[in-house]
C-alpha cells in the first residue's frame, strides 16, 4: 500500500518526499537554504539578537531588508519578553493548550505592533532557530498547504494570533501523527541537525509551492509578499 505524507489538505508519497528532501539537504547545486539558515550562528543564547535577525535572508524571505532590520530590531525587547514565558519550553509534539496559546502571543506581536516589511513568514524564520523543536516554520506555501483545502477556514481581517490558534494545533497534528517519517526525513541530514518541524516545513514548502502535475525536485521559491490580510 502506498504511503503518503500530510501536510494540512496536501499529500505526498512518502518515497516522493524523501527523494526531494534528501535533494534538499544534499543542496549541491546551492539552490536552497540547508545548511546555511541552519548553521548561521546568530546571536548566541535563547534570547533573540541583532544577529538572529539577519537569518530570514537565508530562506529568500528578503524584501527590503534594511526596512525589515530596523522593524524587527524595534521589537527586540517585547519579542524577548514574550518569548522568556516559561509556558514556550518543550516540543510541539508535546505541547499543551498554555503553550499553544503562548506560541500565539508570540505571534500576536504582529498584531500588536504591526511592524513595518514583517509577517509571520519573517518572524517565524528568526523564532524557529531559538526554539526548534517548538515553533515551526510559516511561510506562503505552507498557509497554501493549510488552506486550500480548507483545514484552515478563510476570515476576512482575522488577527495574527487568532489565526494561529488555528494553525498551531493542525501542525501540531501533523507532526505528531507522522512523527517516525518526519525523524526519518529529518536523519537525511548530513551536515548540521534539522528537527521533526525543520523535515516538516521542507516538505510543506515543496507541497504548497507546487501545482499537482509538479515533479519531485522542482523548487519555487518563496517570497513573503503576503501581508497580514492576505496570508491568513
Amino acid at each position: 500500500m502506498t504511503q503518503y505524507l500530510h501536510v494540512g489538505g496536501e499529500r505526498i508519497e512518502f518515497k516522493r518526499a524523501l527523494a526531494f528532501a534528501a535533494r534538499y539537504l544534499a543542496n549541491e547545486g546551492g539552490l536552497w537554504a540547508y545548511p546555511a539558515y541552519d548553521a548561521y550562528p546568530g546571536h548566541p543564547g535563547s534570547d533573540v539578537g541583532r544577529a538572529d535577525l539577519l537569518a530570514v535572508s537565508l530562506l529568500h524571505a528578503h524584501q527590503r531588508p534594511v526596512a525589515t532590520y530596523y522593524s524587527m530590531e524595534a521589537l527586540l525587547p517585547v519579542l524577548n519578553a514574550r518569548l522568556a514565558d516559561p509556558a514556550l519550553s518543550g516540543t510541539l509534539a508535546d505541547a499543551k493548550q498554555p503553550t499553544l496559546e503562548a506560541l500565539a502571543r508570540l505571534f500576536g506581536i504582529l498584531d500588536d505592533y504591526k511592524p513595518n516589511q514583517v509577517s509571520l513568514t519573517k518572524l517565524s524564520k528568526v523564532l524557529h532557530r531559538k526554539r526548534p523543536e517548538l515553533i515551526p516554520l510559516y511561510d506562503e506555501n505552507i498557509r497554501v498547504c493549510y488552506m486550500r483545502n480548507g483545514k484552515i477556514p478563510r476570515a476576512k481581517d482575522r488577527s495574527w494570533k487568532d489565526f494561529s490558534m488555528l494553525l498551531l494545533p493542525a501542525i501540531r497534528h501533523d507532526l505528531v501523527d507522522q512523527m517516525d517519517q518526519w525523524l526519518e526525513i529529518a536523519a537525511l541530514a548530513s551536515g548540521p541537525a534539522i528537527t521533526p518541524l525543520r523535515a516538516m516545513d521542507i516538505v510543506g514548502w515543496h507541497l504548497g509551492g507546487q501545482r499537482p502535475e509538479d515533479e519531485v525536485g522542482q523548487s519555487p521559491l518563496n517570497w513573503d509578499n503576503s501581508p497580514a490580510a492576505t496570508s491568513m
